[in-house]
């Protein structure tokens, strides 16, 4: 009879520690596959944008950019970019649609021939600056997917809890302590 306890006990023992092992892992994937993706400071160069030289006040309107992690396949209709905003090398932010023009579905922007494009325009390096949110290739587009996969490290928690819970209840039964 000793036996049988002292095996209960280590398989519940081994149980707990697995299910704290697994719960991180699981969590870990849930959220890769849930969260969105976040891009601060991608760089574009603007001075093909500027028609006939560095200090003119005349913008091309017909060069577009796109940015490093457009949407493709999918995420074209499903999960276009949000959080969108443009800022020049310094900092200072244009406005959308007055100092350029984006398109969340493509992922590409247009500068526009506006004085506050041109007076906010990098001088130093033609650089402007964009930060996004997008959805990397394995994420789960779904509303109802995303609350299903969120619920699965939680329940495998509670799944693991009452194993052990029970095989300590089985060995307390064993020992008369029940």
């Amino acid at each position: 009879m000793g036996d049988n306890i002292t095996s209960k006990l280590i398989l519940g023992f081994i149980t707990l520690l697995l299910g704290a092992v697994l719960i991180g892992v699981i969590a870990t994937q849930q959220l890769a596959v849930t969260d969105k993706s976040v891009v601060t400071s991608e760089t574009h160069n603007v001075l093909p944008t500027i028609l006939t030289g560095r200090n003119e006040t005349s913008v091309n309107e017909s060069i577009v950019y796109t940015i490093t992690e457009a949407p493709t396949s999918w995420k074209v209709d499903d999960c276009p970019i949000t959080n969108f905003v443009l800022a020049n090398s310094s900092g200072s932010a244009f406005t959308d649609t007055t100092d350029y023009v984006f398109t969340e579905a493509a992922g590409t922007f247009t500068l526009v021939n506006s004085a506050t494009t041109i007076a906010t325009l990098p001088v130093a390096d033609n650089n402007t600056v964009a930060s996004y949110t997008y959805c990397g290739d394995d994420y789960m587009n779904l509303s109802w997917g995303r609350t299903g996969i969120n619920l699965v490290a939680g329940f495998f928690a509670i799944a693991m809890l009452m194993t052990a819970l029970g095989i300590f209840y089985s060995v307390a039964k064993d020992t008369g302590l029940m």
